[in-house]
């Protein structure tokens, strides 16, 4: 009998929401590291008929990984933020490769990314400093993401699409806290409420570029 990964990947969640709001540091750390190991076991795991794209999605989940170990510790965060950056990307390619880009692209899925960016930046950039160029760079990436995902609109089923779509956008809010958290001013139980988003938005695309497979 398989193990159901989506179980281990839970659990893995409860464990870190669990450390964050107890104030336990080593579950924390513990099971964060989980997070993305147990996510992509259960993407190989039900995964239908191998195709090729599924190596950039598993790519986007290893990348994924080394960000959320690095962005553990404060110091690196600039890894952190290179380690995401590459996830983005693969995810990119992995929308196009699937063969479900090529959908219905609508004037507001693109203007809704660039409003959340333009605002984002304009609440972070005083506190920015050197690192304004690496985070210009990375939001850039990150907006791309999101609009690609809303590209596979009409070339897909709507439960795959759906579930990529609102999993960019809930990754987009994710690292938008982080950034309003760390360059312009505290967020209330951010690291929990960031988790939170995470943890959901990286499940959300997982399981519908898996659900994009049964239809294939």
């Amino acid at each position: 009998m398989k193990p159901d990964w989506r179980i281990l990947y839970a659990i893995s969640a409860i464990a870190v929401l669990t450390g964050l709001l107890l104030g336990l540091p080593s579950l924390y750390v513990t099971a964060k590291p989980l997070l993305m190991i147990t996510l992509l076991l259960y993407f190989i795991s039900a995964t239908k008929g191998y195709p090729p794209w599924r190596y950039y999605v598993m790519a986007a989940l290893v990348f994924s990984w080394g960000g959320d170990v690095f962005l553990i510790w404060s110091e690196w965060f600039t890894a952190g933020l290179v380690s995401f950056l590459i996830a983005h990307i693969f995810y990119i390619i992995a929308y196009q490769k699937t063969g479900a880009a090529s959908g219905k692209l609508k004037p507001l899925d693109i203007i809704k990314f660039v409003i959340y960016g333009e605002v984002l930046i304009w609440v972070i950039y005083p506190g920015l400093g050197d690192l304004l160029i690496p985070v210009l760079i990375y939001a850039l990436v990150l907006l791309a993401m999101g609009i690609w995902a809303h590209k596979r609109r009409g070339a897909t089923s709507p439960a795959s699409f759906q579930l990529v779509a609102i999993g960019a956008i809930l990754f987009a809010l994710s690292d938008g806290l982080i950034a309003i958290n760390k360059f312009a001013f505290e967020i209330p139980f951010e690291r929990v409420l960031v988790m939170s988003i995470y943890m959901t938005a990286q499940y959300l695309i997982v399981q519908g570029l898996i659900k994009h497979t049964e239809t294939s």
